[in-house]
């Protein structure tokens, strides 16, 4: 019985200790409203998007894929760097 209490309390003193704390990010949007992206407050405030406490607007495009079937450009709208949906990043 003591062994059981024993291991008992070593697995969840392990998991005490593995446990990091997440949060909010604290910016505002751009829309004057509290970000709700997920970070880990261990390391930094800011979410990707608030790097360095400022906001990063990205306007979303219209893909610049062709599509394969029909040889027309994408409809798809993407915020993507490259300007292309996830379908047509390789």
């Amino acid at each position: 019985m003591k062994n059981k209490f024993l291991i008992i309390s070593l697995a969840m003193s392990g998991f005490a200790f593995s446990q990091s704390i997440d949060s909010t990010c604290v910016a505002i949007t751009s829309k004057n409203t509290n970000c709700k992206v997920k970070v880990n407050i261990d390391s930094t405030k800011f979410c990707h998007h608030h790097a360095n406490g400022n906001t990063i607007i990205i306007k979303s495009t219209q893909c610049s894929g062709i599509s394969k079937s029909t040889n027309n450009q994408c409809k798809l709208k993407t915020k993507d760097e490259s300007g292309k949906c996830h379908h047509h990043r390789k």
